[in-house]
């Protein structure tokens, strides 16, 4: 009775290709699934970017249709825009800048309300926190339009508020990037200040040197920066009568000293005693030597970009057991990669590239250290954060058809969807202690990863499974047919589903029927389109972005019921 009571009130089973209800929508594939919310979409954005486009839609394609949605946006709700934004930003959750900057610059240039547009020139500092990422920022700003009052004065402001030691890093680090220079951004932007350390370092910028008086901490003299229009009381070329400590131009001096030295050995001397980046070294300078230096002096960011070049040049090697062992420490620090804002891609495209022993264009070629391929490894899942486990049983079904083998996932080269979803469903193996992982298009198979296989491992396992075309009802069809207990499906996809006879959500419903299983659907999008599988108005179904730092927690609090 129940049964049939159930039957006569479920929504008629209809094929992918036909719509479920009226909210759905046609995806690239000619399947009707569903639209993501904006802030949905536009986290997909800020995390996965465009790069490699998808199977049905090429990299050009796909950057318009993303980038015009951020535009719509902006006119329509730039605040929402600006909050997601800076959510992402602050919890270091996509593994890109660029997409973030675009995004800013988008509001501080075209927001239709002038409070939206001061919220985001605000919000400068914060988002562009190096060097080329304010250029890189600089370069979508300037395409957007002149540099008016608003853009002057939120520019100069990153200048006139920025630490002195770290704008100091960034005069020698971070000259030019984009076509732009900082010295164009200093005679575009006017910033004033008061401040003799300050002043000393923007007129380095501009000029490229410094006065010998500054490296004394005597006064600074009265100059005028060239080629920049004459300045007004209190701006960059204004004199300075306050003395300041010299030791907070240390960095330039030794820049500029590093200039003028003959060997790689000098250069590196320079770097220990100034404290300088390997960037802040004339390039034919950067030796062996240097590359030792910068082992201490660079950042992990830098350290994680250049492992193939320290084995490149032996620094690096089986055989210097302290440099792999300093190498180890670091990258898997718990502590240095969340102050170094380390993302989980960051460490895969490492262990990608280092352990392939070749460069991503094939230039230089390098002895991958095993340890250190390793360490990366463990540095992947570390970057994460600590996740909780939710204790359930999970089935990780990997969407393995043909358009998730295209494409890039996060601007990492080769990293397609399908061996993205390997390696993040990983993680969930790594975890719960109840868990599968299975693959599907047309039909559902096993692939064979464990949670003991590498990373690369069980890439290979889901790029070399690849079949047929996307059915998003073969996991819940599949465990309900050969009656498994599931509490949490967790299906890793580009949503781009449409050879089914049934909808996923209605294979859902029937599972659940049929088990007596309340179960949960987590769906894991892996490209930044605007659809999902999953139904935004039901509680037991939930879109993730993957690859977002945020989404392990969030999904394990999902699958306890918590969310």
């Amino acid at each position: 009775m129940i049964k049939n009571l159930l039957a006569a009130v479920a929504p008629k089973r209809r094929s992918q290709t036909q719509k479920l209800d009226e909210r759905q929508v046609l995806n690239n594939a000619g399947g009707f699934v569903y639209a993501l919310g904006d802030e949905g979409r536009l986290t997909r954005f800020l995390v996965l970017g465009t790069e490699g486009g998808t199977l049905y839609a090429g990299e050009r394609a796909h950057t318009v249709q993303a980038t015009d949605f951020v535009r719509e946006l902006v006119l329509r709700d730039a605040s929402l825009a600006l909050r997601v934004t800076l959510d992402v930003v602050r919890g270091n959750r996509a593994p890109k800048s660029d997409p973030a900057l675009l995004v800013l610059a988008l509001i501080a240039k075209t927001a239709p309300n002038v409070a939206d547009r001061k919220a985001a020139w605000n919000a400068l500092p914060e988002v562009a926190r190096t060097g080329t990422m304010l250029l890189h920022f600089l370069a979508f700003a300037d395409s957007l339009g002149g540099w008016g009052r608003l853009t002057r004065r939120g520019v100069a402001n990153v200048y006139e508020t920025l630490p002195v030691e770290k704008l100091a890093l960034w005069a020698v680090k971070y000259k030019a990037r984009d076509g732009w220079a900082q010295a164009d951004a200093l005679r575009l932007s006017h910033p004033k200040t008061t401040d003799a350390g300050r002043n000393a370092v923007l007129r380095f910028m501009v000029k490229g040197t410094l006065d010998p008086e500054v490296l004394s901490g005597a006064p600074v003299p009265d100059e005028t920066v060239p080629n920049a229009p004459v300045p007004s009381a209190g701006s960059l070329g204004e004199a300075v009568t306050r003395e300041f400590p010299a030791p907070a131009l240390r960095v330039i001096e030794g820049h500029l000293l590093a200039a003028a030295a003959t060997s790689d050995a000098d250069a590196a001397r320079l770097m220990r005693d100034y404290g300088l980046p390997i960037e802040a070294v004339p390039t034919p300078l950067r030796g062996v030597e240097t590359y030792r230096a910068a082992l201490d002096t660079n950042g992990l960011t830098w350290l994680l970009r250049n492992l193939g070049n320290l084995s490149r040049v032996d620094v690096l090697s089986a055989n210097n057991r302290d440099v792999v062992a300093q190498v180890i420490e670091r990258i898997t620090d718990a502590q240095a990669l969340k102050r170094g804002r380390i993302h989980p891609l960051d460490a895969l495209k490492a262990r990608l590239v280092y352990a392939q022993g070749r460069g991503v264009k094939g230039k230089g070629e390098w002895l991958p250290v095993p340890r250190v391929v390793d360490a990366l490894e463990e540095a992947f899942y570390t970057a994460f954060g600590l996740v909780q486990p939710a204790g359930t049983r999970h089935l990780l079904a990997l969407d393995v058809s043909g358009s998730m083998t295209a494409g890039q996932v996060g601007g990492v080269p080769g990293l397609t969807p399908n061996m993205a979803a390997a390696a993040m469903s990983m993680l969930a193996l790594r975890t719960e202690q109840d868990a599968q992982i299975m693959g599907f298009a047309t039909q559902f198979r096993a692939l064979g990863i464990t949670p003991k296989d590498t990373l690369e491992a069980a890439m290979k396992k889901a790029y070399s499974s690849s079949f047929g075309a996307t059915d998003c009802a073969q996991p819940m069809l599949w465990a309900a047919q050969h009656r498994q207990n599931i509490d949490t499906f967790v299906v890793y996809t580009d949503n781009e589903t449409w050879a089914g006879q049934i909808h996923p959500t209605q294979a859902l419903d029937q599972y659940r029927q049929k088990m007596g299983i309340p179960a949960r659907l987590i769906v894991v999008g892996l490209t930044a389109t605007r659809f999902s599988i999953a139904d935004p108005q039901r509680a037991d179904m939930l879109d993730v972005v993957g690859f977002d730092t945020a989404a392990p927690s969030i999904m394990s609090a999902f699958a306890r019921g918590e969310v």
